[in-house]
């Protein structure tokens, strides 16, 4: 067994997985016996412990003030939480989560859980993925690999192959998310050629259109004056059948919930003709992203053909999903264990990690060897391992001024952009505004658009308040040098360096981070470590 684990962090449910003996990825089951647990947190009251899964999950609606969902949603955002004098982030409740997918992974496999690998969305920008490392940190684990779900699925699924070569479009609904990416697998190598996606559509969309339309149905049925959903009883069971509801209409073409609220009952029957109307237009948005990535793709390679898509995420099994791919694009995707195969994924690209660490560190080939990855028949011995090459999911640019008009006027440069293959190094030569400046402030901005813009307020600040500033130089006159050059790795966390050549003075910025400094991040780490987890 390797002793980093992968992790699905999601947005409604999150997994833990390994390798096992025979070099297979295996998911471990939480306490309740099952493969995912939901991303979920229950706040006790007054007492200092959480709980997180399921049970949390069983009372979101009713205890609203005490638990948190779809915190995924949020992730590298400001979105202060309080709960019992101590405030939380989405980070910090991020870490809670972690923390509990790491107790019962070491109890079910008796190894001490320390470094792992987490995924993200595809489409998940520099803060939101430094944002989630952090949470790795803030839970007290070592956090060796940033990898995009995507990725994962297709490690899970690609792992397989021998000898063959095949271009695969990814189609990953999850709860809260939604990706697609083009990648070239073949035997030695995972290259992303193209991705695009939303961070905020995903199944529990679906699961708001349905709740929404069930509800005014029941209301009609009725003769309800009162909205029942004010009832946070009457909500909280009503979601629970929606979810049970949508699973069914997966396999079924009707089927049927009981409602009470007061004294008013209905009995109604829902199909999926009627489901898929009602969230018709979520589905579209998603062949509007499909038809996006394949012009991306195509921009690169006009010649690009797709030989197979992989439905990845549970809300990827919606019949609707499978009709519209084939009926608009004349596929036939496969279900590539849509649950699991993202954690087992990243147990796969945890691995890859470790194996290059091992390399790195010059521990020989037999240290290497022990994270060699899973062949057809299982054994570890049997497959070669696979070089990824990721691509920037944003443009990202840095913020100059125009002094050509009447009056200065802010802009974004852009020194890279969506869809640039990682990694990628570019520095370019800026010059000061004004005259005797003693101090350059460096902003950096990430594309917040489909198509880059020059104007600040159409993009994303990732920079801490105020920028990165290069200070105690010389004065300067107007127009002078400021060498700028930007760094991004392989996992799609960026670096920024910047030169005054006259001083020499150098300023290295990490700006894959999120809002919070690294004195925000020690104490969450430490408020996380005395909440107490409830079994």
């Amino acid at each position: 067994m390797t002793d980093i684990f992968g992790i699905d962090l999601g947005t409604t449910f999150s997994a833990i997985a390994h390798l096992d003996d025979f070099g297979q990825p295996v998911v471990v089951n939480n306490p309740d016996g099952l493969p995912t647990t939901p991303s979920a947190v229950f706040f006790e009251p007054e007492s200092g412990s959480f709980v997180v899964g399921q049970e949390a999950k069983n009372t979101a609606k009713v205890s609203a003030d005490r638990v948190v969902t779809l915190i995924k949603a949020y992730m590298g955002e400001i979105h202060p939480l309080e709960f019992d004098g101590r405030t939380h982030t989405p980070e910090s409740v991020s870490a809670l989560i972690l923390r509990s997918l790491a107790a019962y992974a070491e109890d079910g496999t008796g190894i001490k859980v320390e470094r792992v690998v987490i995924t993200v969305p595809a489409y998940f920008g520099i803060r939101e993925r430094e944002a989630t490392k952090q949470a790795g940190e803030i839970a007290g684990l070592e956090v060796v690999g940033i990898v995009t779900e995507p990725v994962a699925a297709a490690l899970a699924y690609g792992v397989k192959l021998r000898d063959e070569r095949k271009t695969v479009l990814i189609y990953d609904l999850g709860g809260g998310t939604f990706d697609t990416t083009i990648l070239r697998i073949s035997p030695d190598a995972l290259e992303v050629v193209a991705i695009d996606g939303n961070r905020t559509l995903g199944g529990a969309h679906w699961d708001d259109r349905l709740v929404s339309h069930v509800n005014d149905r029941f209301m009609a049925e009725t003769g309800a004056d009162d909205d029942p959903m004010i009832d946070e009883y009457f909500s909280q069971h009503l979601y629970a059948e929606i979810e049970r509801i949508k699973i069914s209409l997966s396999k079924k073409e009707r089927t049927t919930l009981s409602l009470k609220h007061g004294n008013d009952r209905a009995k109604i029957d829902i199909t999926r003709a009627e489901f898929e109307e009602v969230t018709s237009g979520l589905l579209q948005q998603t062949k509007d992203i499909v038809d996006r990535t394949l012009a991306a793709g195509r921009e690169k390679d006009p010649d690009l053909t797709i030989d197979e898509v992989l439905l990845v995420g549970g809300s990827s099994q919606m019949p609707a999903v499978t009709a519209m791919l084939r009926e608009h694009y004349g596929w036939e995707p496969r279900l590539s264990d849509p649950n699991l195969s993202v954690a087992k994924g990243a147990a796969i690209y945890a691995a890859m990690s470790a194996a290059e660490r091992a390399e790195i560190e010059g521990r020989g080939a037999k240290a290497a060897a022990r994270y060699e990855l899973p062949g057809a028949n299982g054994r570890a011995a049997e497959a070669p391992a696979r070089r990824v090459t990721n691509v920037l999911p944003k443009g990202l640019g840095i913020q100059f001024v125009d002094t050509s008009g009447p009056e200065p006027e802010a802009y974004i440069g852009f020194l890279a952009h969506k869809n640039d293959e990682l990694p990628l190094r570019e520095t370019i030569t800026a010059y000061t505004f004004a005259a005797n400046q003693t101090e350059v402030h460096l902003r950096i901005f990430e594309q917040g658009g489909e198509v880059e813009s020059r104007r600040p307020v159409d993009n994303r600040e990732i920079t801490p308040d105020g920028g990165a500033v290069i200070g105690d130089l010389p004065p300067l006159p107007a127009d002078s040098p400021i060498n700028i050059t930007i760094a991004i790795d392989p996992e799609g966390l960026a670096g920024i360096e910047a030169e005054e050549p006259s001083s020499g003075k150098r300023l290295a910025l990490t700006v894959s981070v999120s809002v919070l400094q690294a004195e925000d991040v020690a104490a969450a780490k430490q408020m996380v470590r005395e909440l107490v987890l409830e079994s």
